[in-house]
């Protein structure tokens, strides 16, 4: 589409003379893009904090015993098949967990990947008993997957001989503190003395009551053969179930779950919250459409004498049409920069009054060109319809009638 240079001129000109409408409808698309703009940002980054306090220190994708029943070893020819394709039970541990590790460690998107002994145990201390979750993994893999060093409130993470560390809300409850000896039952009722090397944060009480001992040491309390569990923390935490169904072909003698699997009604509220945030969105935008296409109609009315003018003077329909459209397009672009800003501004003075710092604005470039994108189509679609009835004037009966 080409602009004769005078058709620039003349739609701002009349964007100019009419200044009180030319300042509410960039107003209004300023307001209706700043909306979008923090919607966006302020949910988007409410889902990350959501999802990072759920899955951010925990892992991302569980390899567990299967509950299939076994077949034969030998394929229908009589030779053996391959271990990762032996449909065999493992009861409730997994025994031959070397195989899987192994594997898992060639796989790219795989960041750290621990054997996990775990199970239910007790606490005594005094007259307290108190119910917890023993788990023990490799020191270095386990400090990946649970992020030690970030979680880390006191003492170190050094998980050694009957070195352990433990939640923080579970040291809050039975006073430990570093150094402290504690005697922990297991659920066969025997029991051992461990000493507390740290103490961390996972950032919920469910996620606290947990004490953390190195692999062999909770495999001798726990009196296991195999492990109970592999965890493993991936790169990007939206492919976990990319990766589960993944090796869910490559291996069926166990099973294997994603967080997604296992926090459901969390990914349901997620999606129906970004589902809301579209919808209005959508209604903001129809909004500002209206409201430019009404405002701009009634300027092609007000404007219909100097249209038929510059048609008699050779401007022809689509010249017409263009300068209504430049109307249009500029009343998007010059809203969506103050939009934005304005956008902006109102998520920080959010942030700040009303905020509790546990997430902030998620400052993507979706974020930021979407809106404006929006804006400016908008703005350009509703310029169409005073466009047309532009192109439409004859300009002999404007003159003659006015």
């Amino acid at each position: 589409m080409v602009f004769r240079p005078c058709e620039p001129y003349i739609a701002f000109r009349w964007l100019i003379k009419g200044k009180g409408q030319t300042v509410l409808l960039f107003a209004g698309i300023a307001v209706g893009v700043a909306i979008q703009f923090f919607l966006s940002s302020l949910i988007g980054g409410l889902q990350l904090s959501l999802i990072e306090r759920t899955v951010g220190s925990a892992p991302h994708v569980y390899i567990l015993p299967s509950d299939s029943i076994p077949t034969s070893f030998l394929s229908e020819s009589g030779q053996a098949i391959d271990f990762r394709k032996v449909p065999a039970i493992e009861g409730l541990e997994i025994i031959a967990w070397d195989q899987y590790l192994d594997y898992l460690k060639r796989i790219p998107e795989v960041r750290a990947a621990s054997p996990v002994a775990g199970g239910q145990a007790f606490i005594e201390r005094g007259s307290i008993s108190v119910s917890v979750t023993a788990k023990g993994l490799l020191p270095q893999e386990g400090a990946k997957i649970y992020n030690f060093e970030r979680n880390l409130k006191a003492g170190n993470i050094n998980l050694v001989g009957d070195a352990s560390i433990i939640g923080w809300s579970l040291a809050e409850k039975l006073q430990l503190s570093v150094n402290d000896r504690f005697f922990i039952r297991n659920n066969k009722g025997t029991g051992d003395f461990f000493t507390v090397a740290g103490i961390i944060d996972l950032g919920s009480v469910q996620a606290n009551n947990i004490v953390f001992l190195s692999l062999d040491r909770a495999r001798s309390f726990l009196s296991l053969n195999g492990i109970t569990s592999i965890e493993i923390k991936v790169q990007d935490v939206f492919k976990s179930e990319e990766l589960a169904k993944m090796l869910g072909k490559e291996f069926s003698r166990v099973k294997f779950e994603s967080w997604q699997a296992r926090n459901q009604e969390l990914l349901t509220a997620l999606r129906s919250q970004s589902g809301s945030s579209g919808i209005i969105q959508f209604f903001v935008i129809f909004s500002i459409s209206l409201g430019i296409a009404s405002v701009l109609g009634i300027a092609a009315v007000q404007k219909s004498r100097q249209l038929g003018i510059l048609k008699a003077m050779g401007v022809d329909n689509r010249g017409a049409a263009r300068i209504f459209l430049i109307q249009g397009i500029s009343l998007g672009l010059g809203g969506s920069v103050l939009g934005i800003g304005l956008g902006y501004a109102m998520g920080t003075v959010f942030l700040k009054f009303f905020g509790t710092g546990a997430f902030g604005l998620q400052l993507r470039v979706f974020n930021l060109i979407t809106p404006a994108i929006l804006a400016v189509l908008g703005s350009a679609l509703a310029s169409l319809i005073p466009a047309r009835r532009a192109s439409k004037l004859s300009p002999i009966e404007v003159i003659r009638y006015g």
